[in-house]
């Protein structure tokens, strides 16, 4: 059996294990985007995806020698990171709204969005700003697993198998949270067309 490449996620995760703290640098650096668009999607906050992200890596550092090392890290990264942004979603249905601070706040995210939507051109080609924002309050009325499987399988273009490993449930089972997910977004998508 040949060895894995000197790079490869194995490889580096084998090293961190060993103590070298530079092959984890290399790994956040590989992911920290992926893991924050991932964030981000399910959370639909930029500040949050940000803390998210953040500690998902502090996690992964943190537990690394737990990682088994016949699954892939990108899974187990993934798994973390879903887990995280569930967490911050209850977190936020049980705090109160906001105070008048959200005005600022909109106009920096307005402003952080042009930064953010420029690394995301073909998302962007695909459907205007308004119908975007359908689309994420939509995802936010959907349950975390329906809400996480779309994202991974739409925005992150997972398939069933990966989804189910991220989500820790059967193929079968991620490919019901989709069939639920998908007739959920249609209903409310229609009702939000209704409703123009």
């Amino acid at each position: 059996m040949s060895e894995p490449p000197r790079d490869s996620d194995l490889t580096l995760v084998q090293a961190t294990k060993a103590g070298n703290d530079t092959a984890f640098g290399k790994l956040v650096k590989k992911y920290q985007k992926k893991v924050y668009y991932l964030a981000y999607d399910l959370i639909g906050d930029y500040d949050d995806a940000n803390d998210i992200a953040q500690m998902a890596f502090i996690r992964a550092f943190e537990k690394i020698h737990q990682f088994e090392e016949r699954a892939r890290f990108s899974t187990w990264l993934y798994r973390i990171t879903v887990n995280l942004a569930m967490d911050q979603h209850r977190r936020r249905k049980r705090r109160p709204h906001e105070s008048l601070d959200d005005n600022i706040r909109e106009v920096e995210r307005q402003k952080i969005d042009e930064q953010f939507e420029a690394g995301r051109q073909s998302e962007r080609d695909l459907q205007t700003g308004a119908q975007r924002e359908h689309i994420d309050a939509a995802l936010q009325k959907l349950s975390e697993h329906q809400r996480t499987a779309t994202v991974l399988k739409y925005f992150h273009q997972k398939s069933s198998k990966e989804i189910a490993e991220i989500l820790d449930c059967s193929e079968s089972t991620a490919r019901i949270h989709l069939f639920r997910a998908l007739r959920n977004l249609k209903k409310y998508l229609q009702d939000v067309q209704d409703a123009l």
